[in-house]
């Protein structure tokens, strides 16, 4: 269907790290999906649809899977859904596999929408096979007849948290994923998994980080650890993106955030 768009204007939004079936979790997701219903009040430009890069649900579990249908029906837009860690955390992931594929469809694929091309990727276990690696660069040579490249996988090329034990950049998958990017100059690569808001650019490519889709974000950040989304805007040659930032419920935040920042205010002013 988005291959019959034909105006060269159109806009994409980016979320991520829903976790659907965490208890008591909807109320957040509720909210974002409310403030991404808003996106087109003004009726400018069209958005094309909405894509989750990932762990959209708690644990992969059916009823999670089930929930998560659920919630996205009440988005108006049509919802695309990338595979994260979480999604198939039971069977050792045979199962999960299974139920993603039922519930949302394929784990990697490629899709046209007007003037752009765009590359769903699954890195859920935080690597890539060598077949991976040659169908990304096959995609990616078909991506040059178009005007703008987007990449979509669940966990991203580099940790933006510093004192983090595991340093996805020194892994060799990410370093050759990202010469990929730079060498067919992919627009922007989109991840979740970090529960943080961050962009950073590399070889002249955009990486955005957005996973606070819904679940309690943990990171001892102000500035990059909030609900938000991403709002992506093609126009002709031009492209752009928003991070949209939302509140959380009244409730979340006398319960959980308040007392988290004052804990990491409180160590800063110790250490």
């Amino acid at each position: 269907e988005l291959e019959k768009n034909k105006m060269p204007y159109f806009s994409f939004i980016v979320v991520s790290d829903t976790s659907s079936g965490l208890f008591l979790n909807e109320a957040a997701t509720l909210k974002i999906i409310r403030t991404m219903n808003r996106e087109d009040r003004f009726r400018k430009i069209p958005i094309d649809f909405v894509i989750n890069v990932g762990d959209v649900t708690f644990r992969g579990r059916e009823s999670h899977y089930k929930n998560y249908r659920k919630m996205m029906s009440r988005l108006k837009f049509p919802v695309i859904t990338a595979i994260g860690n979480h999604d198939d955390d039971i069977d050792n992931g045979k199962e999960g596999e299974r139920l993603f594929t039922n519930y949302c469809g394929d784990r990697e694929f490629t899709f046209v929408d007007r003037n752009s091309f765009f590359i769903v990727l699954d890195n859920r276990d935080g690597s890539f096979s060598e077949h991976q690696f040659e169908w990304f660069e096959e995609k990616l040579k078909s991506a040059q007849s178009y005007e703008h490249t987007f990449v979509f996988l669940h966990k991203p090329p580099f940790n933006p948290v510093q004192q983090s034990w595991y340093r996805i950049e020194t892994c060799p998958w990410s370093h050759r994923f990202m010469k990929l990017c730079e060498k067919y100059r992919v627009d922007i690569v989109f991840s979740g998994h970090e529960y943080s808001q961050v962009s950073e650019e590399f070889g002249g490519v955009k990486y955005v980080i957005s996973g606070g889709g819904g679940t309690l974000l943990t990171a001892p950040s102000w500035e990059r650890s909030f609900l938000n989304y991403i709002s992506v805007k093609v126009n002709h040659d031009y492209v752009g993106y928003e991070v949209r930032r939302v509140m959380p419920p009244v409730w979340e935040f006398f319960t959980y955030y308040m007392w988290k920042d004052l804990i990491f205010f409180v160590r800063d002013l110790l250490s």
